[in-house]
């Protein structure tokens, strides 16, 4: 299926690993001009390597996603490289600390509110006014299964989490009337650098191996999920560019669970 989106130009937030990776390396694929930015590191300067061998465009953006300066300035690089953008990919979250209700600290909890939600905010707020110059207009937020369904551990991002589902609900309500289309993807336990961070926390807890771990964690999650098995970043992120494309031209305010069947009720 041809989704119509060769040229246009994209950023990714958080873009350098995990589903943010994948969705790179998605819109890539679809002939989008893709900026990505996260912490400076080898696995960017591997994944826009990785990419323009390939055929596709790209560039990595190093930011900071805690500073407000470093915010506005990666948007404005990333539509000054193309002159314009047309998608915005809030990507960038995670857990920066496990653990439970009772061991988290007031740092945590702040610290994650900064890291997960208050991300979006800033980049959102930041790729405004270059959205409104666009035929295209997309935001796409990444949110989580556990924004509806949480678990027993990390209450500071799950929460953060549901804010971003509301934001999104939000910003479709107002920005309608201007055709910018706001959506968020919800994923349910897909492998990536997260799924190993939490099976490395996993055989610390039960004193086994990592590779012991690696196969009880996919057998105990794969047994909640209807479909039988564990989710693939690309699976998110080609519901992404889907909802990036013209062909989504009448759907804002939705909320997408990728999740094999996991979540329990019908939202």
């Amino acid at each position: 299926m041809n989704l119509e989106l060769k040229d246009r130009v994209a950023l990714v937030t958080g873009g350098s690993k995990g589903i943010g990776a994948a969705i790179v390396q998605q819109l890539a694929q679809e002939g989008v001009r893709v900026a990505f930015c996260a912490r400076p590191s080898a696995a960017m300067s591997a994944l826009e390597s990785e990419i323009r061998q390939s055929g596709g465009t790209c560039i990595a953006l190093p930011a900071d996603v805690s500073d407000v300066a470093s915010i506005t300035a990666t948007v404005e690089a990333a539509a000054a490289r193309w002159g314009g953008l047309d998608i915005l990919v809030n990507n960038v979250g995670g857990a920066l600390r496990f653990g439970g209700f009772e061991e988290l600290s007031d740092e945590d909890w702040l610290r994650s509110f900064e890291f997960n939600f208050m991300s979006c905010v800033r980049f959102t707020r930041a790729a405004l006014p270059h959205l409104r110059k666009s035929s295209l207009r997309r935001v796409i937020n990444i949110s989580s299964i556990s924004a509806l369904q949480p678990g027993n551990y990390n209450p500071h991002y799950t929460v953060t989490k549901a804010a971003v589902v509301n934001l999104g609900k939000h910003l479709a309500n107002v920005l309608a009337k201007e055709r910018i289309l706001v959506n968020t993807v919800c994923p349910g336990p897909v492998h990536s650098e997260s799924w190993q961070v939490n099976v490395r926390r996993i055989a610390g807890e039960r004193g086994i191996t990592e590779a012991a771990a690696q196969v009880a964690v996919e057998a105990e999650e794969a047994a909640k999920i209807p479909l039988g098995e564990v989710g693939e970043r690309v699976q998110i992120a080609s519901a992404v560019a889907l909802l990036a494309s013209p062909l989504s031209a009448w759907t804002t305010g939705s909320c997408f669970h990728v999740n094999g069947g996991k979540l329990a009720v019908a939202i």
